[in-house]
């Protein structure tokens, strides 16, 4: 197995660890930003996940993969790198905003209520008794459930999002058979 892993190895020219920590609570803060923008103009949040947050999400990872291949020397960055930043931002910045969602959780007492009637409200269960039982679940989720539903989810929708940033700015490896392939034609 080892073997195997070996043989897919690239190199890795940066510090992206220290850099996905960064941009990670950064992501963080402005997925937080951005809900307690729309929070203060009057909308209260009723769900943990939004597609606000999947926007900023985004747009955050594409920014910070974009500004750590520029701050290389040769601006060379590899695809598995670029996956292992994009994850890396997702995980931190979901960990910030699940935190968010708990603060905001003991300031609205509304919330997990709202969370609760807009979950039960995507159920398609024709079993009544099932129907019924998923219904008690969702309406037994706490403050915390909920924080840790949005946190998870946006660190899942990373994955997605750092393929997407790895696809448009990374590099192959010039000894891959995909890139022998594709240079023959």
């Amino acid at each position: 197995m080892g073997r195997l892993l070996r043989r897919y190895k690239s190199p890795i020219y940066g510090n992206y660890r220290k850099w996905y920590v960064v941009c990670g609570i950064c992501t963080g803060l402005v997925m937080c930003a951005a809900v307690m923008v729309l929070w203060l103009s009057g909308n209260p949040i009723n769900s943990p996940e939004t597609y606000l947050t999947d926007a900023v999400l985004g747009v955050c990872i594409l920014f910070s993969a974009y500004l750590y291949k520029d701050k290389l020397p040769e601006e060379k960055v590899f695809f598995k790198e670029l996956m292992l930043l994009g994850l890396g931002i997702g995980v931190v910045g979901g960990l910030v905003y699940g935190l968010l969602l708990l603060v905001y959780g003991q300031m609205d007492c509304e919330f997990v209520e709202r969370c609760a009637t807009v979950r039960i409200s995507f159920l398609e269960v024709e079993d009544s008794v099932g129907k019924k039982e998923a219904i008690e679940l969702i309406k037994g989720y706490s403050i915390g459930d909920w924080a840790f539903i949005g946190g998870f989810r946006s660190a899942v929708m990373s994955v997605i999002l750092a393929f997407v940033a790895a696809l448009i700015f990374g590099e192959s490896s010039k000894k891959s058979p995909l890139n022998d392939t594709l240079n023959k034609k």
